[in-house]
C-alpha cells in the first residue's frame, strides 16, 4: 500500500512530510509530496506503489536508474538525488527541491531561449547501443486500429481527418525515419522548474533514446490548451546549439505535434477546460493544413 511505502520512506530517509496532497496535474498516478530532511533541506518524495502495476514500476525504476547512472552526465540541471527505496511495496525517490514552477503563460522569451539551448545539449548526448525505436509510444499508437474515441473527438472539428487517416502510414514512416537521440521523454513546462542558476529538468521516467521531435512537440502540445504558442526564440536557440535546417525541423515538428494531437490527445481532453479544448481544435486544424500542404496564411 502507498501508506506503507510512505511510512518506510519517512523512516529510512528521516524526513517529515509537509504536504500529503498530490499535484493537480499528477497524471502518472505517482504521489509527489513536499518533505523536509532532518537537516532542514526542502525536498520532495515521489512514491510509485506496486498497486499501480508493472508498467508504472518500470517507469519509476527507469527514473531511479537515470539518477544513479546518468544525472551527472547529461548537460542539463537535474534535482539533487538524496536517496531511493526499491521494495516489494513500490519505489520511493527522494530529491532536493531545486526551484519554482512557473505557469507556461508566464514564461519569458529569455526562459524559452534557455530551454532551447538546454534541449539542444540534451539531444546531443550519444545513444549508441540503446535502440528503443520499437518502444516509441506515438509510433505504437499509430500502428493500432483507430479508436472510436479518436474519430468521435475529431470527426466534426477536423475536416482533414479522413485525409490524415488515409496518410497514416506515410506519417508514421516519416516519424520513424527521424534519427534517435537522447530525450527527456515527458518534456513540458510543468516538469521544468526555475532555479537560481537556470532551468532544472524533473521527472525523468521517460528518459532514453527517442526522437528529438517527441520532446519538442510535447512542449507545444501541453502549452496549447493554455493558449501559448512556443516562441521562435526557443527554436532559434535550439538550432544554434543543435544544428540542422530550420525548414526541415519545422516540417518534422509539425508532423510530430499533429500526430500526437490526432492519435494520442483525445483521452486527455478530460483534463482540460472547454476553452483549452477549443484551442487544441484550432491548433490541430492549422497543423493538418500545414502538413498536407494547404494554404495556412
Amino acid at each position: 500500500m502507498n501508506d506503507d511505502l510512505m511510512s518506510r520512506a519517512v523512516r529510512e530517509f528521516r524526513i517529515s512530510i509537509d504536504d500529503l496532497g498530490r499535484p493537480d496535474d499528477a497524471r502518472s498516478g505517482a504521489g509527489v509530496h513536499s518533505a523536509t530532511t532532518r537537516d532542514g533541506l526542502a525536498a520532495y518524495l515521489k512514491l510509485t506503489p506496486a498497486s499501480l502495476g508493472t508498467g508504472m514500476l518500470d517507469r519509476a525504476r527507469r527514473e531511479l536508474s537515470f539518477y544513479r547512472r546518468l544525472a551527472d552526465q547529461v548537460p542539463v540541471s537535474t534535482p539533487p538525488f538524496l536517496g531511493a527505496l526499491d521494495t516489494d511495496a513500490g519505489v520511493a525517490l527522494l530529491l532536493a527541491a531545486a526551484g519554482q514552477q512557473v505557469n507556461v503563460e508566464a514564461w519569458s522569451h529569455r526562459a524559452w531561449a534557455a530551454l532551447g539551448r538546454d534541449l539542444a545539449g540534451l539531444h546531443g548526448v550519444p545513444v549508441a547501443g540503446q535502440d528503443r525505436a520499437g518502444q516509441d509510444p506515438l509510433l505504437r499508437s499509430m500502428s493500432e486500429p483507430v479508436s472510436d474515441e479518436v474519430t468521435q473527438f475529431w470527426g466534426e472539428v477536423l475536416p482533414e481527418l479522413p485525409e490524415l487517416l488515409a496518410s497514416r502510414d506515410t506519417m508514421r514512416a516519416e516519424l520513424a525515419a527521424q534519427p534517435l537521440t537522447f530525450i527527456h521523454g515527458d518534456c513540458h513546462t510543468g516538469n521544468i522548474v526555475h532555479g537560481p542558476d537556470g532551468l532544472v529538468f524533473c521527472d525523468w521516467q521517460g528518459a532514453g533514446p527517442g526522437r528529438a521531435t517527441a520532446d519538442l512537440a510535447h512542449l507545444s502540445v501541453r502549452a496549447t490548451p493554455a493558449g501559448v504558442i512556443i516562441p521562435r526564440e526557443m527554436m532559434t536557440a535550439y538550432l544554434d546549439g543543435h544544428g540542422g535546417d530550420a525548414a526541415d525541423l519545422e516540417r518534422a515538428l509539425a508532423l510530430a505535434e499533429l500526430a500526437v494531437f490526432v492519435f494520442q490527445w483525445p483521452p486527455y481532453a478530460v483534463y482540460n477546460s472547454q476553452a483549452g479544448i477549443g484551442r487544441v481544435h484550432l491548433r490541430a486544424r492549422f497543423l493538418a493544413r500545414k502538413w498536407l500542404g494547404y494554404d495556412v496564411a
